[in-house]
């Protein structure tokens, strides 16, 4: 494991929990990203430091698989560390271990930076990436998503963005995106696998339309893709798929 691996423990708090006591999926997100940004902060290169240079990340994709969730008031740990990249994406994998030390879940990430100007990507400096050495691992395969379009939705439910969505690059917080996408889904759903891929902003006053559709049921386990687009031109802002 690469010596630039850093942790931080979290207690789960009432507020991340659903009916159940069980810590939610996008609140197990949301501590992910924090970790990312602290760590990041610690490396000199978080959010805040690259605005200086008129450049930001933006989380491009994100792949988690949950075996278990913790509950109310439980202790977890989250390891993180930069694993690598390829001069436009930079990787960063995540593993959560329980209050015992058990591995309870695992992630890896994509990050493109943006130029806030422009507001498009643009490469990302080399001795940012030569922060992650050749050898990094991986908890889960770097590959292409197979996202399938939604034609015809099992369901759809609007959400209008308010000034509380917005996160520091002000458009829709990614974690917005995945809340929507798995809000629309049957109750009583526990979704352990999510594959999501960030496409485009979504900024103030806009309408976002969440839609899922079941491709699969099989062992008791149902595989659902996800696409949100925005009402008013049908642009695509996020699609993927849970299980």
């Amino acid at each position: 494991m690469s010596d630039i691996k850093y942790q931080e423990q979290f207690k789960i708090r009432s507020s991340e929990i659903d009916a159940n006591q069980f810590a939610t999926l996008p609140a197990i997100c949301t501590l992910l990203q924090e970790v990312a940004g602290n760590h990041a902060h610690q490396l000199n290169f978080d959010i805040t430091d690259l605005q200086e240079d008129k450049l930001t990340w933006v989380l491009h994709r994100l792949n988690i698989e949950m075996e278990s969730f913790p509950k109310w008031r439980e202790e977890i740990t989250i390891q993180t560390w930069p694993s690598s990249g390829d001069g436009l994406r930079a990787y960063r994998d995540f593993i959560i271990l329980d209050e015992h030390g058990q591995k309870i879940g695992h992630c890896i990430s994509y990050w493109l930076m943006m130029n806030i100007e422009t507001r498009r990507p643009t490469r990302i400096p080399k001795n940012i990436l030569a922060m992650a050495p050749a050898e990094s691992e991986h908890v889960l395969a770097v590959d292409k998503p197979d996202y399938s379009e939604i034609e015809h939705p099992d369901q759809s439910a609007p959400f209008k963005v308010r000034k509380t969505d917005l996160d520091l690059n002000q458009h829709v917080n990614n974690m917005r995106y995945i809340e929507w996408a798995l809000s629309s889904l049957p109750e009583g759903i526990r979704v352990h696998k999510l594959d999501i891929q960030f496409m485009a902003e979504s900024t103030m006053g806009d309408i976002d339309i969440a839609e899922h559709k079941q491709v699969s049921a099989a062992r008791g386990k149902s595989t659902y893709i996800h696409q949100i687009i925005r009402e008013s031109d049908q642009e695509v802002l996020a699609r993927g798929q849970s299980q």
